[in-house]
């Protein structure tokens, strides 16, 4: 993977029947999508082995950009914003998202 100086995480959770067509929406394109974008290099899944009250499973996507500029310009995308949003109208229900992001400021290396 590329270096990235910014990191931009999506951490959500997942209401269990609605596991496998979120999986589906995500890993058949919309990560694509995403990482297609000016300045994105990677994404990676990580499966937190946590659930929340309500026992939805939680998952997150993490994605490397090369600056926060980049990001900003994706961020200001509204037309894309609102494209990902009717995407995701089938799971409103089923699925809660929580986003942060930020520069990388320490990277140890084996």
């Amino acid at each position: 993977m590329k270096d990235a100086g910014f990191l931009y995480v999506v951490r959500f959770w997942i209401e269990p029947k609605a596991r496998q067509a979120v999986m589906a929406w995500l890993e058949g394109g919309h990560v694509k999508e995403v990482v297609s974008q000016p300045g994105f290099l990677w994404c990676l899944r990580a499966d937190l082995h946590e659930k929340d009250n309500r026992g939805w499973e939680a998952h997150s996507m993490i994605y490397g950009v090369e600056s926060r500029s980049a990001f900003e310009t994706y961020s200001a995308n509204s037309a894309l914003s609102a494209k990902f949003a009717r995407e995701r109208e089938p799971f409103v229900q089923s699925l809660r998202i929580e986003r942060f992001s930020g520069e990388v400021t320490f990277v140890v290396d084996k």
